[in-house]
């Protein structure tokens, strides 16, 4: 039977780190984001693993919106351009997918936002744009993966495995972005759900 002390007790444990971490990304890197998203042509997105999901939905709700949003890999994908926006979230930073479609983005003229846990990322070195979400996530060396206790995240802890607290982070972190987009360009939300699915 479950204990219902420890479930409240770990419900608000969660809460409260999710919060103090949304409370901790510079605000000059949320109006950056901001902005690059509204001037661009077209916004392409990439991750992998529960990142990507979470990715998937702030593309989806840029998308309703009424940016064009693209999913690397998709079969619909169009091609990127020098006018063109890449967000890659990764919290390492190292992950071999995002790392190699961030060079393939740069070498075309993409310009590319990170959205990482890692001040040493791989793919922060090669970013034009980079936000912070100072959460738990891990180091990857030839061998094996391990969590990490340095870097950005060092000073984080939380009662979550592996890297929940980034992937819970970016998620609302993407909700929230949309909100601010909404209220800077006025936007009717009645009307954005002429950008909704309707054969669903």
């Amino acid at each position: 039977m479950m204990n219902k002390k420890n479930y409240i007790k770990n419900t608000n444990l969660i809460i409260n780190e999710i919060t103090n971490i949304l409370n901790n990304i510079p605000n000059d890197q949320t109006q950056n984001l901001i902005n690059q998203i509204i001037k661009t042509n077209r916004i392409f997105l990439v991750a992998i693993g529960r990142v990507n999901l979470a990715l998937q939905c702030f593309g989806k709700r840029l998308a309703h919106l009424g940016f064009k949003v693209e999913l690397v890999g998709s079969l619909t994908e169009k091609p990127a351009t020098k006018k063109d926006l890449l967000i890659v979230a990764s919290g390492s930073g190292e992950s071999l997918i995002p790392l190699h479609i961030s060079r393939k983005a740069k070498s075309v003229g993409c310009k590319i936002l990170h959205i990482t846990s890692s001040k040493k990322s791989s793919i922060r070195k090669i970013a034009d744009h980079v936000v912070e979400l100072k959460a738990p996530t891990k180091i990857v060396t030839k061998f094996k993966t391990k969590e990490s206790l340095s870097d950005a995240a060092s000073k984080t802890k939380s009662i979550q495995p592996m890297s929940t607290l980034f992937d819970q982070v970016l998620h609302i972190y993407g909700d929230i972005v949309s909100v601010q987009i909404i209220e800077k360009l006025r936007l009717n939300k009645i009307n954005l759900w002429k950008n909704h699915a309707n054969l669903e």
